[in-house]
């Protein structure tokens, strides 16, 4: 259970604050009162974050490359006397990392020792929790744990494997006992407003506002699918875990309930939730990545040291997408109504 308490008044950065799990992170720490400054390059911008009402949400936004100079950076943390930070900043998705590599490795790997760097030189801050992946594992098709072996076998997975090992040294090496570091490793997050291309549920949802016709290059792959609001909650206690126990952590986050689906159960879920008028037409294409069939990551050490335990199954999920995507087609953003019936 998230201590409100702990949240109320917070001084919280939130970088990669208007990609799909950002906007959602920032939304749910405004709901338990804290003062939210949000950060990114500006070039994804979620439909979730489209929708937001951002002069509420958000003390103030600024746009800067993490992987690039970060004299702006300093001057955000000075200026609102940050205290908690949360890096969700990355290229994130896999088939871009492979169009663009250099790109996914400036973002992922340099864009986080900038980050931890200056996180690390200004004292005020006390927490930092990194949004790493589940694909950081060596062997991917196992049931793997925090201390398996990490891997990387196509440039976004190795991207976020590297990154890691950067943060354990740095973590051996450099950083301040008054910082407490988490890490967190979770699985497909799926929610109402994503809106980036090459995402299984973003493309389903188009397919379903536009042609009923949909492409799946994996139809048979198996995800750890957990919905947005289960996985920001293990975000929100494994900072208050890192910081109230003064350790550095990491930690799987995944629904072991709804990791036998397949990415065809999932969209056929998603289409029976959303009713199409006419017949909802799939087709299979081969994918050219390099990706693994099956993705299985185990969170006990989560559901023991944090009491974190996923609340929603994958119709559930299913129906809130298509409730919240629904809403925001006819204008309406009903963020805040799902935040507050998933918390109360």
């Amino acid at each position: 259970m998230i201590n409100k308490a702990y949240w109320e008044n917070k001084k919280v950065l939130v970088t990669g604050h208007t990609g799909f799990k950002g906007s959602w992170l920032s939304a749910v720490l405004r709901h338990f009162g804290s003062e939210v400054i949000g950060l990114s390059d500006g070039s994804i911008l979620s439909d979730e974050y489209k929708t937001q009402d951002r002069k509420y949400i958000y003390k103030e936004e600024f746009t800067l490359d993490i992987s690039d100079d970060m004299s702006d950076f300093r001057r955000v943390l000075s200026k609102h006397e940050i205290d908690t930070v949360f890096h969700l900043a990355a290229q994130g998705i896999v088939s871009t990392a492979f169009q663009y590599p250099l790109k996914t490795i400036m973002s992922n790997i340099i864009g986080t020792y900038n980050i931890l760097d200056l996180v690390n030189s200004y004292e005020n801050i006390n927490s930092l929790v990194i949004s790493t992946t589940d694909k950081v594992y060596l062997e991917t098709s196992k049931e793997n744990t925090e201390e398996d072996k990490l891997g990387g076998e196509e440039f976004y997975s190795a991207s976020k494997a590297s990154t890691e090992h950067i943060i354990n040294a740095y973590l051996k090496t450099k950083k301040r006992n008054s910082l407490n570091v988490g890490v967190i490793r979770s699985g497909n997050v799926l929610g109402g407003g994503d809106g980036a291309k090459d995402r299984i549920m973003t493309d389903v949802i188009n397919a379903l506002k536009e042609s009923n016709e949909i492409t799946l290059r994996m139809p048979e792959s198996i995800r750890p699918w957990q919905y947005i609001l289960d996985s920001l909650t293990g975000y929100l206690l494994t900072c208050e875990y890192v910081k109230t126990q003064s350790v550095d952590e990491v930690f799987n986050l995944n629904s072991l309930s709804n990791n036998k689906y397949t990415v065809k159960n999932l969209t056929d879920e998603i289409v029976e939730a959303w009713k199409p008028d006419t017949d909802f037409k799939i087709k299979i294409k081969k994918s050219e990545l390099q990706e693994t069939e099956t993705l299985i990551i185990n969170s006990n050490k989560a559901n023991k040291l944090l009491n974190w335990s996923p609340k929603y199954e994958i119709k559930d999920i299913a129906e809130k997408i298509v409730s919240w995507e629904k809403s925001a087609f006819k204008g309406k953003s009903i963020t805040s109504d799902q935040i507050t019936d998933f918390y109360s």
